[in-house]
């Protein structure tokens, strides 16, 4: 369901110490991400869109899915680090109802995989007539 290749390129592309604005872009990935399924699916996939979401913590944190995907990587051995301190991360009590406005992203700025669509059947249509005398 979820495109894993993504978040991963970005990830292998960015140092291995991540500044707040490196989460943001990894971030505004998996939101498109999460949002073209949940319109596929016709429903909120929030909380259960990926492996990671179990680790997510939206209450308080800017880029929640970003540092669930960190979190995890860093449990299957990843190297990576977030550099950005509590302070970046967190989200002001006062600025909590802003803190979902996602920015819009740009289809041709985040690689994905083409849509793998089905072949059209191919068939072969065969029809008798008889001659009349």
């Amino acid at each position: 369901m979820w495109n894993s290749e993504a978040p991963l390129k970005l990830l292998q592309s960015m140092p291995t110490q991540l500044t707040i604005e490196n989460l943001k872009v990894i971030q505004q990935t998996i939101d498109l991400d999460k949002y073209l399924n949940s319109q596929a699916l016709k429903r909120d996939l929030c909380g259960q869109y990926a492996p990671f979401c179990k680790n997510c913590d939206k209450g308080i944190l800017k880029y929640p899915c970003a540092v669930a995907y960190v979190l995890m990587m860093q449990a299957q051995g990843s190297d990576v680090e977030i550099a950005a301190t509590e302070e970046e991360l967190n989200i002001e009590p006062e600025k909590a109802e802003e803190a979902y406005v996602i920015e819009p992203v740009k289809l041709e700025d985040v690689q994905t995989e083409p849509e793998k669509r089905p072949e059209p059947k191919k068939f072969i249509r065969i029809a008798i007539a008889k001659r009349k005398h």
